[in-house]
């Protein structure tokens, strides 16, 4: 486990990032949760009467729709985080959120920050990889709303160090960026793709890498990163969860 820990750490990687994963999935499982109880509660065996039957079967096909979503989503997630070449390359996403993290060794010490040549490399595997199979699940490229890069900065500054990191950890986002869509980096297709997708943010030093969260110089080059993550559409989500509860209490009110 020791072991485990440390290479994952010179790798640059982060098994924490990403922990907002829940957020493609939580529209739909808070209002599936209740539903997928009742259902798993209810006799195998047909109804007394065709019109309970037929209500029944229409709030399974009802649940079966929504629940597709969720399950298609974490179906690719570890699709790609057991991606043998990402995984050989230490670029493996999380298998939840589909986080790619880029650390600090994979940008040189201009000012500011660009990516050296092993970063480009790596960034070329693992962008046009999310590319192809995101776009290989229809539902999911349907509802998908963006890929955010998110840059990362350690604490330390000598005035405003909240201000200051601020500006120091959109720089590694913007050079993951510019690289993305350069003409020599992605197809036209991919650039065509992501300039449409690709969203910028930065967190300055408020959100510390869970694998080495500690004020140190040993942790300090792993607070150094950019997250690369995939974001379905959840005003879409919610749309659709609000929808299913009203059909869904419509159905079993109808039953009883």
């Amino acid at each position: 486990m020791v072991a485990s820990a440390r290479d994952g750490r010179r790798r640059g990687n982060d098994p924490g990032a990403g922990s907002s994963w829940l957020a493609p999935i939580a529209y739909l499982g808070a209002g599936l949760v209740a539903v997928l109880g009742l259902i798993a509660a209810l006799p195998t065996e047909p109804l007394d009467t065709s019109g309970d039957h037929e209500r029944m079967e229409a709030l399974r096909s009802l649940v079966a729709g929504h629940v597709e979503l969720a399950e298609e989503w974490r179906a690719t997630m570890q699709t790609l985080c057991n991606d043998p070449v990402l995984q050989a390359e230490g670029i493996a996403p999380d298998c939840l959120s589909g986080t790619i993290t880029l650390g600090d060794d994979l940008f040189d010490d201009s000012e500011p920050p660009r990516l050296n040549e092993e970063g480009s490399r790596k960034l070329h595997l693992a962008a046009g990889l999310m590319l192809r199979t995101l776009r290989s699940r229809d539902l999911l490229w349907q509802n998908l709303e963006s890929i955010e890069l998110r840059g990362h900065a350690d604490p330390r500054a000598r005035r405003d160090p909240y201000w200051t990191n601020m500006r120091v950890s959109q720089h590694r986002p913007m050079a993951v960026m510019r690289y993305l869509i350069s003409d020599w980096a992605q197809s036209e297709a991919d650039r065509r793709d992501l300039e449409r997708l690709l969203v910028l943010s930065a967190a300055s030093h408020s959100r510390p890498p869970r694998s080495c969260p500690e004020r140190t110089n040993e942790c300090y080059r792993y607070w150094r990163r950019v997250e690369i993550t995939p974001h379905l559409r959840d005003a879409g989500l919610a749309d659709a969860q609000a929808s299913f509860g009203d059909e869904a209490l419509l159905l079993l009110d109808a039953t009883r």
